[in-house]
């Protein structure tokens, strides 16, 4: 199965009804067992069988506590196609998945406990959406149908796990000549992104002169050099023909327009100025922050459209998916900074220091100031001047 870049956290309902699958065997093997007694004998048969019910629920239970630590798996969780991790991606453990399940018993106490506590991921505001017993336990709860496997990539820090979204689609990649912006990844989330790295100009192997024998495989390209350097080198190593005199003029002719290699008119030369990027720190809700210093697309798997060209990707990974693949651009200005929606699913708005709200409309930018909260999704991040 095809990977995805992101983690998708697994719903309430799909956690409710693998606990519900799990418990099913015990409860059968119990009532069948004591049944089956029961037709036998009296009430001391039917102690008995209560008695070896339980053991074998028992052993059940031994068995599942095992499997689910060693792999996140249980009959329910194949069911419904998840996996409980622990937090940073990889087998949750023995002593994890049993304080998880002794939390689960314990509530049970209250007739609706084991489901409150199941479907408690509702109410947490974090990215990882964790249950109130996973909060304890240190787990994780991840659709593997939706999303990324992390007990087979590596954990939720795996970098590679898949390929950017401009990939599965050639016509959204970069045209020649175009750079490509660096990925970078928000300190405090996952980033699965590959990074891309600017193309450059020297990086086709030159023609081969006529007669020249060919470079063996992985030598190393030579790096370029001007049409009279060239020369002179090869007059030096005795590759060119002696030169044969020429005639005497008849007459003096005008000088051939010959263009001079750039390399030759250093006269001509300047030095470009550079211009300092405005720094602009976007400080997300949860702490995380990263300078943004021109151009920057945010979200969960960003990519550039054909033609496009920015500095910077951050990859967000929002469990929740709240939060689109490509939610944001952001320009820096020396005011704040300018956010773009980019017809994001769940929306974004911008709110001033002073508690003024406006909701964004597609592509159309609008400046948030330092002080102001720029929310999109169900996240958010705050404007200041690095």
């Amino acid at each position: 199965m095809a990977s995805s870049t992101n983690l998708v956290n697994a719903t309430a309902f799909q956690r409710l009804a693998a606990k519900a699958l799990d418990a099913l065997p015990s409860a059968v093997l119990l009532l069948a067992v004591t049944w089956l007694f029961s037709l036998v004998g009296g009430d001391d048969t039917r102690i008995l069988g209560m008695t070896t019910g339980a053991v074998l629920a028992g052993g059940y239970a031994l068995w599942l506590w095992i499997w689910e630590a060693g792999s996140g798996k249980t009959p329910g969780n194949l069911a419904l196609g998840i996996r409980t991790t622990s937090g940073n991606g990889h087998a949750p453990g023995l002593v994890p998945v049993l304080l998880r399940n002794a939390l689960l018993g314990v509530s049970g106490v209250v007739v609706v406990g084991p489901v409150v506590l199941l479907v408690s991921n509702l109410w947490d505001k974090n990215h990882q959406r964790q249950g109130w017993h996973d909060k304890v336990a240190g787990t994780l709860v991840v659709d593997v149908r939706a999303g990324r496997d992390p007990l087979l990539t590596g954990g939720i820090r795996a970098s590679g796990a898949a390929a950017p979204e401009s990939s599965a689609d050639p016509s959204s990649a970069p045209s020649a000549g175009s750079a490509a912006a660096p990925v970078t990844a928000v300190p405090g989330f996952p980033s699965s992104a590959v990074p891309q790295t600017a193309s450059s100009p020297f990086q086709t192997v030159p023609a081969a002169v006529a007669g020249a024998p060919a470079a063996p495989a992985g030598a190393p390209v030579p790096a370029p050099v001007s049409p009279r350097r060239a020369a002179a080198a090869a007059l030096t190593a005795g590759a060119l023909p002696a030169p044969v005199p020429a005639p005497a003029p008849a007459a003096a002719a005008a000088p051939a327009d010959v263009p001079q290699h750039p390399d030759d008119e250093l006269e001509m030369t300047r030095v470009a100025s550079r211009h300092r990027s405005t720094g602009v720190l976007v400080q997300f809700d949860d702490g995380a922050a990263v300078v943004v210093t021109g151009t920057a697309l945010l979200g969960r798997n960003p990519a550039t459209k054909p033609q496009e060209t920015v500095g910077q990707l951050l990859d967000f990974a929002d469990m929740g998916r709240s939060v689109s693949k490509t939610h944001l651009h952001l320009q820096a200005d020396p005011n704040g900074v300018w956010v773009t929606d980019r017809n994001s699913t769940n929306g974004s708005a911008v709110v001033t220091a002073q508690g003024l709200r406006e909701e964004l409309e597609p592509l159309r930018p609008v400046l948030a100031p330092a002080g102001s909260t720029v929310f999109f999704g169900d996240r958010s991040f705050t404007v200041s001047r690095a």
